[in-house]
């Protein structure tokens, strides 16, 4: 059994060296959310390995949350035996993690105020951890992992507002709080604090938000399924109605300056608006973070970070751990949907056939998603452990339960105030 360790860890570490010199700075980017990780990142100067790592944490309400339950559909054998039995270890993360996507749990998101006291609630605990984070007694490196993974988890909760929520569905140019144009020429919505400043009552605005019922029930038209901009093509199986094939959800995302009229064109402009809206709304979250001396202090000394120069062994343990990122992504159908479009799809495909050609017959694109493919097969049941150090952070210091404080609780329903 040890020597089957050592050779798989082997193969990984030769694995991580060549997807690092074939990838480009975004290669292990795990779907729309890693995309407004990275751009935040890159606004306000975080090194690489900073945002990478932030990314990672990014992924972790989705680890602990739905995505391991759809993969572990698609796995057999050891692969599946190890995501079920870390998964079991970590029962606790799991719960905490369920808050952290703003999906209307039992339909207990009733008004705008709920949404404002989740936002408020959650900007508190994030800057309130990374303070704390200060005053542990344990090395740098942990000072860092904390901060960039507390970073990551907190701003997955933030953009998934924009993703699962009827907020780009509203025409804000008919408001005093208007769209705003992208030097792409592309537009983005206010974000919830832009608004926010100018209307201090959000049970008075002219709008109700609503977010998707999750998980989703048959016969109800604001399931997640149907309200989410989780993918490009706007593409889902309806879980809620068994039996039925992968389809365009086109139709419950008609509304807006940018509607979506079932062409792909449309569609992907539509979700886009999600996006450019959600990576506003992510630099903005760090901005506001910042707005607590404490934790400005922590972000700043961690921003930097450069593994490959001062940790290699953790650099390794970083690309391991966005391999896995990647395969787990794409065996749930989440790394840009179950049928992704592009290179994208390439990457998963190799993933789910786990193929690998002779690497002399292929390069670039085709060698990378292939080298990711044979990570996936090769190395799922040690990969957790591999990576330790930024997955286990969260049992030993409870980064998701604390994030939910105030609006999470053991009920599985969300803790709001009465009104």
């Amino acid at each position: 059994m040890g020597v089957s360790v050592r050779r798989s860890s082997a193969l990984l570490t030769l694995v991580i060296f060549a997807v690092a010199s074939l990838s480009p700075a975004n290669g292990f980017d795990s779907y729309w959310h890693s995309q407004c990780i990275q751009k935040a990142g890159e606004e306000f100067g975080f090194s690489e390995d900073a945002w990478k790592i932030m990314q990672l944490g990014n992924f972790s309400p989705d680890f602990f949350g739905p995505v391991a339950e759809y993969a572990a559909k698609k796995l057999e054998g050891r692969e599946l035996d190890a995501l079920n039995q870390y998964q079991s270890n970590n029962s606790q993360v799991r719960g905490a993690a369920i808050f952290l996507h703003f999906d209307n749990l039992n339909s207990d998101l009733q008004g705008n105020s709920n949404f404002d006291h989740i936002f408020a609630h959650l900007l508190t605990s994030t800057q309130n951890m990374l303070s704390d984070y200060a005053k542990l007694n344990v090395d740098e490196r942990t000072h860092k992992v904390l901060t960039l993974i507390t970073l990551g988890a907190s701003l997955h909760a933030v953009q998934d507002f924009y993703s699962h929520s009827d907020w780009i569905h509203n025409d804000f140019n008919n408001t005093d709080v208007k769209m705003i144009k992208l030097p792409s020429g592309e537009l983005r919505a206010p974000t919830w604090f832009e608004f926010h400043s100018k209307h201090d009552l959000p049970n008075n605005w002219p709008f109700r938000v609503k977010s998707g019922i999750y998980p989703p029930i048959a016969g109800a038209s604001n399931t997640h399924t149907r309200m989410n901009h989780d993918n490009s093509r706007l593409m889902y199986t309806e879980y809620e109605n068994p039996g039925q094939p992968l389809r365009s959800e086109a139709e419950y995302h008609n509304s807006g300056v940018v509607p979506a009229r079932g062409d792909d064109a449309s569609n992907f402009a539509h979700q886009q608006l999600a996006v450019n809206t959600a990576l506003a709304a992510s630099i903005e979250w760090v901005r506001k973070l910042e707005e607590n001396a404490n934790a400005k202090k922590e972000i700043e000394a961690a921003k930097d970070w450069n593994l490959k120069l001062h940790d290699p062994h953790l650099a390794k343990e970083l690309e391991a751990g966005l391999i896995m990122e990647t395969a787990i992504s794409c065996a749930a159908g989440k790394w840009d949907g179950d049928d992704p479009p592009n290179g994208r799809g390439t990457i998963c495909r190799s993933v789910l056939e786990r193929k690998l050609n002779t690497v002399g017959n292929t390069t670039g694109a085709e060698l990378e998603s292939e080298i990711i493919g044979l990570a996936a097969n090769l190395a799922m049941p040690f990969v957790l452990n591999f990576t330790g150090m930024f997955w286990d952070v969260h049992s030993q210091y409870h980064i998701l339960e604390h994030l939910v404080e105030g609006f999470g609780s053991n009920s599985g329903h969300y803790s709001l105030e009465k009104k």
